[in-house]
């Protein structure tokens, strides 16, 4: 067996074996083939497909690629949410401290991004001295303390994984729903997740084109659960415009502290309210859904899911002064208004031009070795549904760079649509499955 044999036999749409997909990975993992070679494995896969058995095998074979852990030992109602990417998402920040205020331990392995979805380790890791590196002994510990903590995928979890989501990136192979689908799975199995709720976004700005596609990963999701003993739902949700008002480090963990708090944009209230009543149904016997979305309403009322935050914030080496005084973090030097040159209802805001915006502004990386300037970003003022006038402030650009300014305003404002017809805006929550 051979790299050669498993690219020809990939490239003839052939079906590999448990046997050829492990060493496939395990040469991926230890760096013994070439880019060039795992990017030709992905590509064939990527015109050609992959079988529910390939699938499963790649999942489980990604996730021993490197350290597992098992949480059992911690409690029985772990649940786990991935979202699948959006703009401006803030949903997995305000669910862990959520969850852990109603007594459901959270247990998260995330990582930094890439491309116009920053991850959820580079937003927090904006708090000053928020440590995110830890050994399995001292994620449990803090657990067991706090009731959650966020640990680095970077440090040895499911590393093949890591790799093949540059590599799907850097080739265009970012919305294969197999390689996807087992992606995902590969990071739940590693890091001890039996119970699991995906946001699946789909539209502009994401990884999935529309609702079929959405449908599609989720069914392949529940199926893998199913194959490998997991409890799995899936939220998917529409990306017709970025999630909440803010994108950049800075001012996404600003807007996180202000939802804490009890001002929340209408749409991620929406998100965070579907995704964890269903994870509260997973992890208790409270299958009403719509009494657990009173329950999450009320924690954050109580301003329990604010303290439970600060905790967090602080169990894991963070300045909790950041959290008391949001005006503490950086703001860019140039904060610039994008005026409207139509009059309308705004009808939609392209995610992917905001997204690629945010990215230019250096809100964002497309390579590892790129530095993130945490400053950087849009805020949106107007929302679908929205009625403008001409001169009205759109959006504001953060960014330090005064060159960057004239022709992003263009940019910004090309990523709005108009409509004169009344726009009775639909909840970002499209469908539940389970």
């Amino acid at each position: 067996m051979d790299i050669k044999s498993i690219i020809r036999k990939k490239r003839q749409s052939g079906e590999l074996t448990e046997e050829e997909i492990k060493y496939f990975i395990g040469k991926l993992t230890k760096e013994q083939i070439s880019e060039a070679q795992a990017a030709a494995v992905l590509s064939y896969i990527y015109v050609n497909g992959l079988t529910e058995d390939e699938i499963l095998n790649l999942s489980v074979a990604m996730a021993e690629s490197g350290d597992m852990i098992d949480l059992n030992d911690i409690s029985d109602k772990i649940v786990d949410n991935h979202a699948t990417g959006g703009v401006g998402d803030k949903a997995t920040l305000l669910l862990m401290p959520i969850l852990a205020a109603l007594d459901i331990p959270v247990a998260k392995i995330a990582s930094r991004g890439y491309g116009v979805s920053s991850g959820i380790i580079d937003k927090l890791e904006s708090i000053p001295g928020f440590k995110t590196d830890f050994s399995i002994d001292e994620f449990k510990n803090i657990i067991k303390n706090t009731g959650l903590c966020i640990m680095n995928q970077g440090l040895n979890f499911a590393p093949a994984e890591g790799k093949l989501y540059k590599l799907r990136n850097d080739v265009a192979c970012e919305n294969s729903l197999p390689i996807l689908a087992a992606s995902l799975m590969s990071l739940k199995i590693a890091t001890g997740s039996n119970k699991i709720v995906f946001d699946i976004t789909c539209g502009k700005g994401t990884y999935i084109n529309n609702k079929e596609e959405a449908k599609r990963l989720s069914k392949l999701l529940i199926k893998l659960g199913k194959a490998l003993n997991k409890e799995v739902a899936c939220v998917i949700t529409n990306m017709n415009q970025p999630i909440g008002y803010s994108i950049g480090h800075n001012l996404e963990i600003r807007e996180t502290i202000m939802a804490l708090k009890g001002v929340i944009a209408e749409d991620l209230a929406d998100v965070v309210e579907a995704l964890g009543s269903i994870m509260i149904s997973l992890a208790t016997e409270n299958k009403d859904l719509n009494h657990n979305a009173k329950l999450i309403k009320q924690v954050i009322k109580s301003g329990k899911a604010y303290e439970k935050f600060k905790e967090m914030v602080s169990a894991q080496c963070g300045d909790v002064n950041f959290v008391e005084d949001y005006d503490l973090f950086k703001k860019a030097k140039n904060i610039v208004p994008v005026l409207s040159t139509e009059e309308g209802i705004v009808e939609s805001i392209d995610s992917d031009i905001i997204g690629s915006i945010a990215v230019y502004l250096g809100a964002g990386r497309m390579k590892e070795e790129e530095t993130i300037n945490r400053t950087a970003g849009i805020t949106i003022c107007k929302k679908i549904g929205d009625y403008v006038t001409v001169g009205e402030t759109l959006a504001y650009i953060h960014t330090e760079d005064d060159k960057k300014i004239a022709g992003t305003a263009q940019n910004l404002q090309e990523a709005f649509e108009f409509t004169t017809k009344k726009n009775n805006s639909k909840s970002r929550v499209l469908e539940i499955i389970k």
